[in-house]
């Protein structure tokens, strides 16, 4: 049989617990839910900026195809790394060069192609790696 309460309700020869020690578990819960929840969304951030680059959409549409969706290469050469004079870019997007065909200015404006150059630019560097940044056991 359980001993008697005693005052304030409690049962003799039970510990007090206020409310933030019987909380003190689930708040711990909470936090490291929220730890583990936002690993993801830090690698999700980081390759959503490339994503939102202004050259991004242009490049996917019209040179992703034959270069690359990183600019690696595929069936056209690779683009990446390199640093390019955007007007020379121009050019060569123009005049067309080797086996690639010239393009359009319905196709890519000017500012689209020196966006493009630009986004290139940010894909010199590497891609993230989505345990870089997961929480640590």
């Amino acid at each position: 049989m359980p001993p008697p309460a005693g005052p304030g309700g409690r049962r003799a020869g039970l510990p007090a617990r206020t409310y933030w020690e019987g909380e003190r578990v689930s708040v711990r819960i909470v936090i490291a839910a929220f730890i583990v929840t936002l690993g993801p969304v830090w690698v999700v951030t980081a390759h959503a900026a490339q994503e939102e680059h202004p050259g991004a959409a242009p490049y996917a549409q019209v040179c992703g195809m034959c270069h690359g969706e990183r600019g690696t290469g595929d069936q056209g050469p690779p683009l990446v790394p390199g640093t390019f004079d955007p007007e020379y870019v121009l050019a060569v997007v123009r005049e067309g060069f080797g086996q690639m065909p010239p393009i359009s200015r319905r196709e890519l404006t000017d500012d689209q192609i020196r966006q493009i150059v630009a986004y290139l630019a940010t894909l010199d560097e590497p891609a993230p790696d989505p345990a870089a940044h997961g929480p640590e056991r």
